[in-house]
């Protein structure tokens, strides 16, 4: 089988990774930015939008694999100074094609510096009429949920384009209620593929993604093609095991 990864922060990850998740079938990934660190400054954020754009796609294809990358400000990663030149460098990899998404944006908390931040972001991707990828966090994620889900409808945006991430199954059906794509996170202390069946089995597969979230943190390069494993054996057909896990991501990201 096929397979895209669609969230992945696999710039924290080996070469010899990037092998495995080829031989095992994987085509794609999206690569979302993310620091795990808080940056002093702008440089930082500029820096790693470099890595992302100029080098991981070149280390990805030496293995047969794409990448679409999307740039954003991660509401962890939000600068103390220099939030505006940050802003202008993701308009320019936008205006070059380099990035084709936003993302990971989102709430942690839910302050107000992030729910400023993300307002911008959101208004810059809606400019370029690209896909946005949302993140939701481990804590108070139902409370936070609400909030960013509120300001993302007042923006009027295309909800098509949005994928809401890291959902407990309670939220996937509220997610596409709302014609927005629900992405799954299979991966220690989030989703597991058991979930994934489950969801599946309730929700449907229209508009699902299942994603690693492949970081510095615990989480499996093989995530989807175990995920696929697990679908078969409980009974999915290979037609809705692929929608969720290569065709829904290839449709909304434009692979």
């Amino acid at each position: 089988m096929r397979f895209v990864d669609s969230h992945t922060h696999i710039y924290l990850r080996s070469f010899q990774d990037i092998e495995t998740m080829s031989a095992a079938g994987i085509e794609g990934v999206v690569v979302c930015s993310y620091f795990p660190v808080k940056p002093i400054g702008p440089s930082t954020l500029v820096d790693l939008h470099r890595w992302l754009t100029e080098l991981e796609p070149e280390r990805l294809k030496k293995c047969g694999i794409s990448a679409l990358v999307a740039v954003g400000i991660h509401p962890r990663s939000i600068p103390s100074t220099g939030v505006r030149e940050v802003l202008d460098h993701i308009s320019s990899l936008f205006d070059s094609g380099k990035a084709l998404a936003l993302g990971e944006v989102g709430l942690e908390t839910a302050s107000n510096e992030e729910e400023k931040v993300l307002l911008r972001q959101i208004s810059l991707a809606k400019t370029y009429d690209l896909p946005m990828i949302f993140h939701t966090p481990r804590q108070n994620k139902a409370q936070i949920f609400d909030r960013l889900l509120k300001l993302i409808k007042g923006q009027k945006v295309d909800m098509t384009k949005v994928i809401i991430d890291h959902l407990t199954a309670d939220l996937v059906a509220r997610v596409r209620e709302l014609n927005a794509n629900a992405g799954i996170t299979v991966q220690p202390g989030k989703m597991t593929e058991k979930d994934v069946v489950s969801i599946v089995a309730s929700a449907g597969v229209e508009g699902v993604l299942i994603n690693s979230d492949l970081s510095n943190q615990p989480s499996d390069p093989l995530t989807l093609p175990k995920v696929a494993r697990a679908l078969s054996e409980a009974g999915t057909s290979k037609a809705d095991v692929e929608k969720v896990t290569y065709f829904n991501a290839k449709k909304i990201l434009k692979f």
